[in-house]
């Protein structure tokens, strides 16, 4: 009951970040798991480093051919039954494993596939960050369905863990990929399979300056390239389990796309969704919406967005295309006052209407104020984290997101 795990570590002029690596995959809890280090013909300290760790790891090397080569070879070669695939420049956690492979035999299906939450780990300044899913995507049943979270980036490729026999299935990493080679393998592994998700950071994935995706150049375009694919390669019976409707889907993807800024693809996805008849289901999803506000104190003009940032932004935009309005914006910045969002004013605090107004808390971390909020005698607040699933999971309206998406190219 204790299957071996092959931790994979493809590595390319790593010596700045080696070390620390295979150290993280020696301290697991988990000991049955072996280590192997793939050397994709460096030409810095990297060999002297792994060698130094004699028969604690198996070792490799081979000419440079890109990570998906380094990677295939230690697939070719690993005895374990799991594949860990460990960036040279990433940590695991060290009970990482031991929670990967008892969630897996708790499942009772050694084919299931693990993935778990992770941390940012900046090499400056800013320090370890925990990545936080987008309140929208925070729902277990989407999450684990099939590949939904890979449609949105929200899958770092070191949580994974999954078993060595699907290479035997899907294949392996495709060597013309360079900096999306993870996810094309993923979306082969996760299509039509409901995955583990644990909710918990289980790896550090860390930003500097030297990796892969951030010294190359078409980094961006691959991903944008790896996106189409994934959306171009579902079947419409794929998208109705995932998502209920083509309509729903495209309004997703319209939105993914949106935030990130990749007009192109929003274009190309965005005659789709304009062509799909809005799923008469809408109606009654916006009248249970109006009805949920309504327990707040929503009154059909009284919402106020406190903090006047990217979230305001987003929201106001969310709740225009499903035709509610927001009467204000307000922030603790007083050089935010009297400017105009999206055509709304952003207002003093004081002129918040205490008994009357509904406000939303748009900050990530919202408790402290909305504590003072209380304080100052406000009714009816809530937070952008309670309210915007809730707002997203209903359909909008297809004339209103029509009317404003021109908005998008500004």
């Amino acid at each position: 009951m204790e299957p071996k795990v092959s931790i994979v570590i493809p590595v390319f002029n790593g010596e700045n970040y080696l070390h620390e690596a295979i150290d993280s995959a020696l301290v697991q809890t988990y000991k049955n798991c072996e280590i192997i280090v793939v050397n994709d013909g460096s030409t810095d300290n990297t060999e002297a480093i792994a060698m130094s760790y004699g028969d604690k790891i198996r070792y490799f090397r081979k000419e440079n051919g890109g990570v998906s080569s380094a990677l295939n070879l230690g697939i070719e070669n690993m005895e374990g039954e799991y594949f860990q695939y460990l960036p040279h420049d990433d940590l695991l956690h060290p009970d990482k494993i031991e929670k990967n492979i008892t969630s897996i035999l708790q499942s009772g299906d050694e084919m299931s596939i693990v993935w778990s939450g992770w941390n940012y780990n900046y090499m400056d300044e800013r320090g370890l960050k925990k990545y936080h899913i987008p309140y929208k995507y925070k729902d277990e049943n989407k999450l684990t369905n099939s590949v939904f979270p890979l449609l949105f980036s929200l899958v770092n490729t070191v949580t994974v863990l999954l078993n060595k026999k699907y290479f035997e299935k899907i294949g392996t990493f495709n060597t013309k990929l360079y900096t999306s080679q993870d996810y094309d393998l993923w979306y082969r592994a996760f299509i039509d399979q409901k995955t583990i998700y644990l909710d918990e950071e289980l790896i550090d994935y860390r930003m500097h300056e030297q990796q892969g995706s951030q010294a190359d150049s078409e980094f961006i375009k691959n991903c944008i390239s790896m996106s189409e694919y994934m959306v171009n390669e579902l079947s419409e019976k794929q998208i109705i389990d995932m998502f209920g409707s083509k309509y729903r889907f495209f309004y997703h993807m319209l939105d993914f796309y949106k935030q990130l800024g990749w007009i192109d693809r929003y274009q190309n996805i965005y005659e789709q969704f304009i062509n799909c008849i809005e799923p008469a289901e809408g109606v009654a999803e916006r009248e249970r919406l109006l009805l949920y506000l309504k327990s707040f104190g929503y009154n059909g003009n009284n919402i106020v967005l406190y903090c006047a940032g990217k979230n305001a932004k987003y929201l106001l935009w969310e709740l225009k295309v499903r035709d509610i309005p927001v009467r204000a914006l307000s922030d603790s910045n007083e050089c935010k006052t009297g400017t105009i969002m999206d055509g709304v004013m952003c207002i003093k605090a004081d002129f918040i209407d205490r008994l009357e107004d509904f406000v939303i808390v748009t900050m990530d971390e919202p408790r402290n104020v909305m504590f003072d909020l209380y304080k100052m005698g406000i009714k009816c607040i809530t937070s952008y984290e309670k309210i915007a699933r809730i707002i997203y999971d209903t359909l909008p309206i297809k004339e209103k997101y029509w009317r404003n998406s021109d908005e998008v190219e500004k």
